[in-house]
């Protein structure tokens, strides 16, 4: 009962839980800080992958130039979510895995290939390679970059 008699009181200023336990003040201040943050890194994946479906499915450009502007952003959050998961670790002991995944140069190569815009797909997947970022698949980004080689070369002969 005690945990729940202190997450549930208010707040005496804005930057101090008087009462509260060490743990939970540091989670308390950690939500404040960065939840803002999270939410933005769920709605901006939520977002890629539903005009990245929607595009796939009906070709619509409207659709694809909100896909460039949804990874744009959670592209522009990644620091952001970088600092927020070391500051996780220090003050929560929360340990992340290094993610070698990237939704977005996954989803914009499938995209440009979609497009049939081989060489901006291409590119994608050199800068996934270089960044060491995989797929989510077998090949990884590599496999995936000799098929868009392969594709391109048939679409000009």
């Amino acid at each position: 009962m005690g945990f729940f008699k202190n997450i549930f009181k208010t707040r005496k200023t804005k930057d101090t839980y008087e009462g509260y336990s060490t743990e939970l003040k540091n989670f308390c201040e950690y939500r404040d800080k960065y939840q803002n943050v999270w939410n933005l890194y769920a709605e901006y994946k939520e977002k890629i992958n539903y005009y990245y479906y929607n595009y796939i499915n009906t070709k619509n450009h409207s659709d694809f130039n909100s896909l460039l502007i949804y990874c744009q952003k959670y592209n522009d959050i990644l620091p952001k979510i970088e600092a927020a998961k070391k500051e996780d670790t220090r003050v929560n002991g929360t340990i992340y895995e290094k993610d070698t995944y990237s939704l977005v140069h996954h989803r914009l190569a499938m995209a440009y290939e979609k497009a049939e815009c081989y060489n901006s797909a291409i590119n994608i997947c050199n800068e996934a390679i270089a960044k060491g970022y995989t797929d989510g698949t077998k090949g990884g980004f590599e496999a995936r970059l000799e098929r868009l080689k392969k594709k391109q070369f048939e679409t000009m002969h």
